[in-house]
């Protein structure tokens, strides 16, 4: 069955983020099962640089929805790649990752009459024609699935598959290393250290974590180190100063590996206002790292931060009682190892990336046999 489909990924993000590092993951888990896959991404995105060699790859230079020149040059080309597949007797299958382009890249698969599946990796409301242009739904979390399945007639089409991370690469150093990367940090071994590694977006709460730093006591403040880049770079740049906590806060940037971030912290803040996050990669990540997480109560974060068990949940755009949990936590060094054991477990248990491709592969072979029986 391997040798008789490809599979060809549509990914139009053109920054790094949770669901393009989830595409890269799953990328590299079906290559390793032998699946035979195609890459088409934005020309000159962080995934086009990352796959770079690593397999067949098609990039396109869209600039937004209505680009009309761009979409002919996709449709153009998804006719060659299925003609020249169907002339070697493979099945093409488009995988479509990105909510940006899901639509026309949905709508030009169909036209051409191949099977499609959507991958819908937020907590919001599906604003297309689901049920006519995608053969099969996978959904990252309850929250996202369940939006799926008010828009989609028959709720078998709609797969639950977690996002997830590689849980070996995160399993915590020795206390060494982690001191090291302390010290490439500049913060103390005596400092109490939160970490951030969300993109810099409108939505994702870093201006919470702020006003809760500078709502706080200064002798009992925490550092914290903010990595990631993003349109709000400098916004936030510009509120820590103005609320006077730029001692406490290191704005890091965008990192290739933010383990080194995680392992020289002691506890993890996510808290997005209003972002539809299906799962937070980011939270993923920090409990692998044996990080015990606080997050805030939106989309499926509360189906991997369990309040008092995982972590500590928190009511979106409250900087009052998060800086209540940050403290909560700062003080009860007990507390801090049972969520960071238990989390840690949470994620090997679920949310591991080895498991992932051998799901997805399934959901393609269901697909498939029912597009082509």
């Amino acid at each position: 069955m391997k040798k008789e489909f490809v599979i060809v990924h549509v990914e139009w993000g053109r920054h790094w983020s949770g669901g393009t590092q989830q595409v890269a993951l799953l990328l590299e888990g079906l290559r390793q099962r032998g699946i035979n896959s195609y890459l088409v991404c934005q020309e000159g995105s962080m995934l086009a640089e990352r796959m770079k060699g690593k397999l067949p790859m098609k990039t396109f230079n869209l600039r937004g929805e209505h680009d009309l020149f761009a979409w002919r040059s996709f449709a153009k080309w998804l006719v060659a790649f299925r003609d020249s597949q169907s002339s070697v007797k493979h099945n093409v299958l488009v995988h479509v990752h990105s909510r940006k382009g899901a639509f026309p890249t949905l709508l030009i698969a169909r036209l051409l009459k191949l099977p499609t599946i959507l991958h819908w990796r937020v907590a919001a409301p599906l604003h297309m024609p689901v049920n006519r242009l995608a053969d099969a739904v996978i959904a990252i979390s309850e929250a996202a699935r369940n939006f799926a399945i008010k828009v989609v007639a028959k709720p078998e089409k709609v797969f639950l598959i977690r996002s997830s991370v590689c849980v070996k690469e995160f399993e915590p150093p020795s206390k060494e290393v982690s001191l090291d990367f302390r010290q490439q940090w500049g913060v103390s071994e005596s400092a109490f250290v939160i970490a951030e590694t969300a993109r810099m977006a409108s939505g994702k709460g870093h201006d919470v974590i702020l006003k809760a730093i500078a709502n706080l006591p200064s002798g009992e403040r925490p550092k914290v180190l903010m990595a990631g880049n993003g349109p709000e770079f400098k916004n936030l740049q510009e509120l820590a100063h103005n609320l006077g906590i730029n001692n406490f806060v290191h704005f890091v940037g965008f990192l290739d590996d933010i383990r080194s971030v995680l392992w020289a912290s002691d506890i993890f803040v996510h808290v997005p206002t209003f972002f539809p996050e299906g799962v937070s990669v980011a939270i993923l990540e920090a409990m692998a790292a044996g990080l015990p997480v606080i997050g805030s109560e939106v989309g499926g974060i509360p189906e991997i931060v369990r309040d008092g068990e995982t972590g500590l949940l928190v009511p979106p755009n409250d900087f009052k009682v998060l800086s209540e949990a940050i403290l909560k936590l700062k003080r009860d060094e007990s507390l801090r190892k049972d969520l960071a054991n238990k989390a840690q477990n949470w994620v090997k248990e679920n949310h591991d990336a080895e498991k992932m491709p051998d799901k997805v592969e399934s959901v393609y072979i269901q697909v498939l046999a029912a597009e082509f029986t």
